[in-house]
């Protein structure tokens, strides 16, 4: 609740800053220096800077989370879960300042590094849907496929006990909220899963009407069962797909990483010649 409240505020806060100075925005470069909020929201201007150091901050804070993934450092602060969790947020909204810092004007080797950064950052959702098909603690720490059985066996004998269902009856259920995908090549894969995915985000509520309705049961009890159905259902799709996602998370990795090298390395080039022409905001 508390991550969902911190998303809202502060895309509600940036969409209203686009909305409220769009007409800025939408300007032609050459008729900017006269809007009578140039001297504020240009890339050199106290707004425009302010959100261009914010931005770019929350962009090297996120590099956090891998110091912490990959090392001891850190370890008595939170789960790797956790540092994903803000890793995520900074990757979002750094990205967001930092179009509201370049107001649009985007020429040089700065627009290399800017769309390297929107690079960066759309595929940072795919690898963040990647990590979530990889079955994990709450820790973060990655489940064998010994323990994935185990916890599916788990919530098989729970349904079968609690709810009184046969097998074959789980399996109806399970294939009626479309969570199969199993096409052939990688990118079929990873498509297959999303779109399986989208899909039972509108046929749970369906199959939810039908079995309060067909079983005369309460919406929280409906609710329960099919989140039990679906872990298990989940689980079992990827067992089943278990290294075929862990070759597309290496693509993906080869992929991510060089725009990252790219967008960084020019950020520096960027920020060390504002510095030394004098562009240090209010320091």
């Amino acid at each position: 609740m508390f991550k969902k409240m911190v998303y809202l505020v502060s895309l509600t806060a940036i969409g209203y800053i686009f909305y409220r100075y769009w007409d800025y925005y939408t300007l032609p470069y050459a008729l900017r220096p006269r809007h009578e909020l140039y001297n504020l929201l240009k890339p050199g201007g106290l707004f425009g800077h302010g959100v261009g150091i914010i931005g770019s901050a929350m962009m090297i804070l996120l590099l956090l989370y891998s110091v912490r993934k990959r090392t001891r450092l850190f370890g008595r602060f939170g789960a790797v879960s956790r540092w994903l969790d803000v890793h995520i947020f900074f990757g979002t909204i750094g990205p967001l300042l930092i179009v509201l810092h370049s107001t649009f004007k985007l020429n040089g080797i700065v627009s290399i590094s800017f769309w390297s950064m929107v690079s960066v950052a759309l595929s940072g959702f795919v690898g963040r849907y990647l990590y979530i098909q990889i079955p994990r603690t709450l820790r973060g720490r990655e489940l064998t496929l010994e323990e994935i059985d185990n916890r599916r066996r788990a919530l098989r004998e729970e349904l079968m006990q609690k709810y009184h269902l046969e097998e074959r009856e789980i399996h109806q259920v399970a294939a009626s909220l479309s969570i199969k995908a199993g096409q052939k090549t990688l990118l079929g894969l990873l498509f297959g899963m999303a779109l399986a995915d989208i899909k039972r985000l509108f046929t749970f509520k369906k199959v939810k009407r039908t079995l309060m309705r067909r079983h005369k049961i309460s919406k929280n009890e409906a609710v329960e069962f099919l989140n039990m159905v679906t872990e298990k259902a989940l689980l079992e799709r990827r067992k089943r797909i278990w290294e075929r996602v862990h070759t597309l998370f290496h693509y993906w990795h080869v992929f991510h990483k060089p725009f990252a090298i790219i967008m960084y390395l020019i950020m520096i080039i960027h920020v060390s010649v504002s510095v030394w022409l004098g562009y240090t905001w209010i320091f």
